[in-house]
């Protein structure tokens, strides 16, 4: 992952001239660490560490990683990506040996995967056999999400899979914005909706679609649209308020997408802050949304809005 500034990293680096002070004092140490907020990278990196401004040479830099914004539980982990699962349930699902198993006609990998959300979860060859041939009644490859932290790593191998996704989160009504864009929220999602969804992805099959955006298990949906005044499709959003494990509400965020031509003028932000707020009326406290590790430009658009990183996870699609 491409860290952004205002990430809170580690950044391991080579000891020598101009590297910061090594905290371990271990004069036989080749390599220390400083963790702190991403102020700079320009080319050398600027660690911001309470007051302290900590400068590490961009040729001493051997990795960079970015941590969450706040320490998180295991359990935290869970409980959102249950609150996660409950607003992209696919079409179909079944608990199988801790895991919830996902179908949604192939559309997405979020609704067509496995994640494990009860503790204890496992994949041995058992449990391996039962979601095989769960996702073969389907005609659908076994896909599971392997989240951060809650894989059972006796089983799943992190060479097996490349973390991929970022989950990112704030307090609702962080994306607070003032433009004037009028954005009206519906219940369902109009043919319009989501043949415009569709549309960034690759021209799935609509009724399929439509039938994976539209499915809530034990939540509310609000589908946000902003129109032209000739009536024309600008942006669009998604928000889905569900609870977590310890009855905690988040609102999750997906489908946000504006007409290229009219990208720059705050229409996504808009958006987003009609759903945040929309999303309070049912009663969430917090925002979540999904967006690819690799995807610079968003994390730090959302960045600016005040989101930071939870946790991440990658799939692991088996033969």
């Amino acid at each position: 992952m491409t860290p952004s500034r205002g990430d809170r990293v580690v950044v391991r680096f080579r000891k020598g001239p101009g590297a910061p002070a090594d905290w371990r004092g271990d004069p036989s140490a080749t390599l220390s660490d400083v963790t702190g907020v991403l102020d700079g990278d320009t080319p050398d990196l600027v660690i911001l560490r309470g007051d302290e401004r900590v400068v590490v040479p961009a040729e001493l830099v051997v990795a960079v990683k970015v941590l969450s914004d706040k320490p998180v539980r295991n359990s935290g982990i869970r409980s959102l990506e249950v609150a996660a699962a409950r607003g992209w349930p696919g079409v179909e699902s079944e608990m199988i040996d801790g895991w919830l198993a996902r179908a949604g006609g192939g559309f997405t990998r979020r609704a067509n995967s496995a994640v494990p959300l009860e503790m204890g979860a496992r994949l041995d060859s058992q449990t391996m056999d039962r979601l095989r041939e769960w996702y073969r009644v389907r005609d659908l490859p076994m896909r599971i999400a392997a989240v951060t932290r809650l894989l059972p790593g006796s089983h799943v191998s992190p060479a097996d899979y490349v973390i991929d996704v970022d989950v990112l989160v704030a307090p609702v009504g962080a994306a607070a914005s003032n433009m004037g864009a009028e954005v009206t929220i519906d219940e369902t999602a109009s043919a319009e909706w989501v043949a415009a969804y569709v549309g960034q992805r690759g021209g799935a099959d609509h009724s399929v679609a439509g039938a994976v955006v539209c499915a809530v298990d034990d939540g509310r949906l609000g589908f946000a649209t902003v129109r032209d005044i000739d009536g024309s499709l600008l942006a669009i959003g998604r928000g889905a308020v569900t609870t977590g494990l310890g009855n905690d509400v988040w609102l999750g965020l997906s489908a946000l997408w504006t007409a290229p031509d009219r990208r720059g003028e705050g229409l996504g932000r808009a958006v987003t802050s009609a759903l945040e707020r929309w999303g309070a009326d049912q009663g969430a406290a917090q925002t979540y949304l999904q967006v690819e590790t690799g995807n610079t430009h968003a994390r730090e658009w959302y960045r600016r809005m005040g989101f930071g990183l939870h946790h991440s996870y990658g799939y692991v699609e088996y033969p």
